[in-house]
């Protein structure tokens, strides 16, 4: 249905009620004007009649000649024709033709007359037979001491009064079209203007409506007008906090979602991604592209979290554990089916947490265990054969005790060792505290070197060399970081080189930067084993029997490891099956001050 604009309404509305007021007025002025000519033709007629009968007064009515003047002077040019009758009828004067030709009227066509000879004023309208012109008739009498001594007759010409009448509704119809025409002018400037703020009113709404909160409606005039625009800017104001509030939210909800470290990844109800995280991406599909808005299916290409998203049903939640090859990875897969959701919002939702590490973590402490006792298992069982053999010696058996003391001492030893690792582990581990910073000299770190590995290095009959470069450097660290990272390289290094090889240790400190590198001779590291070779209790030589000199804890490395961590120190591994093995440590460190 067309609907009409509240302009048109009004102007309209307003001109019809314009238009009616109008045509009231002019018809009630047009009645007033006829009646107002009706009666100002009355007071003429009864002049004329009271002027004849003035002069009827001076010179009587005798003379028949002088009344026939006096009629023809007093109507002149006036379009009305006056008549005197005598009592009996007989015309005395007439103002347009000849009363001694006109017959007698005293007649029952004539009612006008006959009541003005009875003493009555009187009135008709008829066709008159004489001009043979339709006229208005009134006849008053003529008195003369009380009794009537003729009647005096005024005719106007029905033609005339019609063209006053005429005249008198032309001149209200002009006035009446220059009323409308200045009314439509009027309404027109008046529903302008009332429609004008409206119109503002409503340009500014659809601004807002259309997301252009800046604009602010002004307007003037009435006090109404301004309340609606008041009551609109407060609208205004109101949507625009709500949406930066909403704004600030999906912006506060999509920066937690891009930065969680669980992936992310909304289906509709088709199966097409509605929303996926940067994690999701890394752990499923990498090298997916732009995913939004693709099938689930085009995107994710591991059978099981598929299988998992189409097996779960509505209200459900879903969980698998996926592991990944390629890379090796191993996801924990949560699948939940909404029960509602909006058309093109998220019907399923699935959550990706990669447990790698956890597991990871967990399969290392459960190796730690079995490790740790069978490295605590070697040791005991030696000893306690050894103390078995101890009771069973004779007194003087000076040889068997001797061995079994050699025995005693070298496991003792040995656990004293793994007991002293596991120590250092666990506190590089577990503490949190910073480390301690203080002036540290290298000549320092290589004097400590050479005496503490002396012995070690003369009963495994190998060449160990310590310089540092410059000779004059000083920097600041934490020394005792420093000795345990340098005290398990070099240990590993002598225990792993055969007699006769070689160790060498060189300090060299750059500008804000201490490079530790300690190189052996010994049987190095296969390939395949050099990135687990940090890992606590893991040996590169997979037997764990042999020659106690040259079997370690298995905690050394990964001592080394967590000491560098809290450095801030970065390690780096070259080794060369057969020939030996290189390890650097470079370690931030500040100048001296």
């Amino acid at each position: 249905m067309k609907t009409r604009s509240f302009f048109f309404r009004l102007f309209v509305g307003n001109l019809l009620l314009v238009g009616a007021v109008v045509a009231v007025s002019w018809a009630v002025s047009y009645a007033y004007l006829n009646h107002r000519h009706h009666e100002k033709e009355l007071l003429h007629q009864r002049w004329l009649t009271r002027a004849f009968q003035a002069s009827f007064e001076r010179s009587g009515l005798a003379d028949r000649a002088e009344v026939d003047r006096m009629c023809k002077r007093l109507v002149g040019d006036l379009p009305g024709r006056l008549t005197v009758v005598a009592p009996d009828g007989q015309v005395l004067g007439d103002s347009h033709a000849d009363p001694m030709r006109m017959a007698n009227h005293k007649t029952d066509d004539r009612p006008e007359l006959l009541a003005a000879l009875d003493g009555r004023a009187g009135q008709s309208q008829r066709r008159s037979d004489t001009l043979n012109v339709e006229f208005r008739y009134l006849a008053e009498p003529i008195l003369h001491d009380g009794r009537v001594v003729g009647a005096v007759r005024l005719a106007m010409p029905v033609s005339a009064l019609v063209e006053r009448q005429k005249f008198i509704w032309r001149s209200m119809l002009w006035s009446v079209l220059a009323a409308l025409g200045t009314a439509t002018a009027a309404c027109l400037l008046v529903s302008w203007l009332w429609s004008r703020p409206l119109r503002q009113i409503t340009r500014t709404a659809r601004e807002i409506a259309s997301g252009d909160l800046s604009r602010r409606p002004k307007l003037g005039g009435s006090r109404e007008l301004n309340e609606l625009a008041d009551a609109l800017d407060e609208m205004r104001r109101n949507l625009s906090g709500h949406i930066d509030t909403i704004d600030t939210q999906r912006e506060n909800l999509r920066t937690v979602v891009a930065n969680m470290t669980e992936g992310l990844i909304g289906l509709d109800a088709a199966g097409r991604i509605v929303l996926m995280n940067r994690s999701a991406i890394e752990m499923v599909c990498p090298d997916a592209g732009e995913v939004i808005g693709r099938h689930v299916q085009e995107v994710v290409r591991i059978p099981e979290v598929l299988e998992a998203v189409g097996g779960v049903e509505r209200g459900q939640i879903l969980r698998r554990q996926v592991e990944r090859r390629s890379p090796r990875r191993i996801l924990d897969v949560r699948v939940t089916e909404l029960s509602v959701a909006a058309v093109g919002g998220i019907r399923t939702l699935v959550v990706l947490r990669d447990i790698t590490d956890i597991a990871r973590t967990a399969a290392i402490k459960a190796e730690f265990v079995a490790n740790a006792s069978h490295e605590l298992r070697t040791p005991l069982a030696t000893l306690r054969a050894a103390v078995d053999s101890l009771n069973a010696a004779e007194p003087g058996d000076t040889d068997a005790i001797r061995r079994i003391t050699e025995i005693l001492t070298r496991h003792v030893g040995r656990l004293e060792d793994l007991t002293k690792d596991l120590l250092d582990l666990h506190l590089l581990e577990q503490t949190r505290e910073e480390p301690r910073i203080d002036d540290v000299r290298p000549t320092e770190l290589v004097q400590w070197a050479r005496g503490y590995f002396g012995e070690q290095v003369a009963r495994a009959g190998v060449t160990f060399e310590v310089r540092q470069e410059p000779r004059d450097a000083r920097f600041r660290s934490d020394a005792k970081l420093l000795q345990m990272i340098l005290q398990n390289l070099i240990d590993n290094a002598i225990k792993f080189t055969p007699e006769g090889g070689r160790v060498e240790c060189l300090l060299e400190v750059h500008p804000g930067r201490l490079l530790m590198r300690v190189s052996d001779t010994g049987c190095g590291i296969p390939p395949e084993l050099t990135e687990r070779i940090f890992e606590r209790f893991f040996q590169a030589d997979p037997s764990r029997s042999g020659n106690a000199r040259g079997r370690g804890t298995g905690l050394g490395l990964a001592i080394v490891k967590y000491a560098a961590e809290r450095l801030g120190a970065s390690i780096n591994l070259e080794s060369d099956l057969g020939r030996g093995t290189t390890v650097t440590v470079s370690v931030p460190v500040s100048e001296d001050g």
